[in-house]
């Protein structure tokens, strides 16, 4: 008898803790709106960094993140890219072009490409949104970034999950 209350209990635990995760993804995805703000000003960027010593322009993404990472067809995602950068010029930017990509099953779904991209001085977050349509087939996916100016070039990509809805 004591087995199938440890069964029940074990079973309850997980669908609340699995629940808990799915709220949290919507509550921090709830909390960001699009765009980009400044949240450390380069002084501080460059004392962190070491970039009196570095060969400028000095620029790194601290954090990349899809949420939620789990998302049913015709739902959205954020994707947040957390950058920094210690210019040549006080003040300078990386003026680019901007590419992102969704790659599914080796292929590119759907493509998108910004000019005159800004990465500016600092640490900079950017919040972005992104839309799946409603017969998005479920499986594993890449979300894909890529970024080219004359100083500062990366590509990154990070995956997710569509469900059934």
């Amino acid at each position: 008898m004591g087995i199938p209350k440890v069964a029940a209990a074990c079973l309850l635990l997980a669908t609340f803790a699995s629940g808990c995760a799915s709220l949290r993804w919507s509550m921090q995805k709830a909390t960001r709106r699009e765009g980009s703000r400044l949240v450390e000003f380069p002084e501080a960027v460059a004392k962190q960094y070491g970039c009196a010593q570095r060969k400028l322009p000095f620029f790194a993404i601290e954090h990349g993140e899809i949420v939620p990472p789990r998302v049913r067809a015709g739902a959205e995602f954020n994707h947040r890219l957390v950058t920094v950068l210690c210019p040549a010029e006080p003040t300078g930017v990386e003026v680019g072009r901007l590419v992102e990509a969704i790659r599914f099953r080796g292929r590119i779904l759907d493509l998108g490409t910004r000019d005159g991209f800004e990465i500016r001085p600092g640490r900079w977050v950017f919040d972005g949104f992104v839309e799946l349509p409603p017969d998005a087939e479920p499986g594993v996916y890449a979300y894909e970034l890529s970024f080219e100016s004359p100083g500062v070039s990366f590509a990154r990509s990070w995956t997710f999950a569509v469900e059934k809805p």
